[in-house]
């Protein structure tokens, strides 16, 4: 069971990792969700099912020690234990609708708290210490759709404009992308679009990746397979009223920005991790529009880079090999549909 167990995971990881998935900076779901598209469906039962739709939501996320081994430009350069601690809130606007458009904003913020321990250095003339730092980053992005048709079939074209900043009086980073989305079938239990999404981004691994949307409900016995590519594979059933049992793999691309002064790094520096969350949640709504989710499982890194100014994905200076550990995340969101 076990054996099976971790084969599954294996295989939901290789899916994900094959479409070089990243991105809660760098992706909406605005964009692949769009309101435009939400014909004929019930919002409240697309933000039970979609997270990142509902209105307002809150989590405090705890991780193990992971173990990490660093590179500086492509010389081993230290290595060690890691620990992060997280609590992310966010908000979406009710979306503005005119003739087939719609126009949206989000805000997020992150607290991030990381600790280094037990640290060996390779390189003499360069040291990295063992240190706990708190940063706080906030994310603000507007989101545009229009519905369409071209050759008499339905298309979504949206746009998202990303700013990242870590203070209230200048952005760190700009981040915009594009995407189209074309809806292909749609009865009372399966849904099925595909698309393309194209990023400009420095931190981004490839800048055009596709968009792969798949629901389906099996009558039988109550189990919804959600399929939401570049972000994630679930399996979702209810088990009572208002309660659900989830299990499935989620990505996502965390920011933290930094100012260091010292020989091998010298101003601002970025440092961004692509995680692959697998394990299972339990959410229990109520209070009629409350959600509580309880999760956990086992967090992989995809990547963890550090870019100075002018560095992108592929020429970041600074590369960390960082080993997976356990996660436990509680949180509260907000449905007010």
């Amino acid at each position: 069971m076990i054996k099976n167990n971790i084969k599954i995971q294996i295989c939901i990881g290789l899916v994900l990792l094959s479409y070089n998935i990243h991105a809660q900076n760098m992706v909406s779901m605005s964009s692949l969700h769009p309101e435009t598209d939400t014909a004929g469906t019930d919002k409240r039962e697309l933000a039970i099912r979609y997270p990142d739709l509902r209105q307002f939501g809150v989590s405090a996320t705890h991780f193990g020690y992971s173990d990490f081994d660093a590179k500086l430009n492509d010389a081993d350069f230290a290595g060690g234990k890691i620990r992060t601690e997280r609590i992310n809130t966010f908000f979406n606007t009710p979306a503005v609708k005119w003739n087939g458009n719609s126009l949206s904003a989000s805000i997020n913020y992150t607290y991030t708290s990381t600790e280094l321990k037990d640290i060996s250095n390779t390189l003499p003339d360069q040291e990295l210490t063992p240190l706990t730092r708190d940063k706080s980053n906030f994310d603000l992005a507007l989101n545009y759709s229009r519905s369409a048709k071209i050759f008499n079939h339905p298309i979504i074209y949206s746009l998202v404009a990303r700013g990242i900043t870590d203070g209230v009086n200048s952005f760190r980073r700009f981040n915009l992308n594009g995407s189209f989305n074309l809806p292909l079938k749609k009865t009372e239990y399966t849904s099925f679009s595909v698309g393309l999404l194209v990023l400009i981004d420095p931190s981004a691994p490839i800048p055009v990746e596709p968009i792969i949307n798949y629901y389906h409900k099996f009558n039988s016995s109550g189990i919804e397979l959600i399929v939401d590519l570049p972000n994630g594979v679930n399996l979702k059933k209810e088990i009572a009223k208002n309660a659900w049992f989830k299990i499935g793999s989620n990505q996502r691309s965390y920011t933290t920005f930094y100012d260091r002064h010292n020989a091998f790094l010298d101003g601002k520096v970025s440092y961004n991790t692509i995680e692959l969350k697998s394990g299972a949640a339990f959410e229990y709504l109520f209070a009629k529009n409350i959600i509580l989710t309880i999760d956990g499982g086992f967090n992989s890194f995809l990547s963890a880079k550090l870019f100075k100014d002018g560095e992108n994905y592929r020429n970041a200076s600074f590369d960390s090999d960082n080993k997976g550990t356990g996660y436990v995340n509680v949180g509260l969101s907000l449905l007010t549909f």
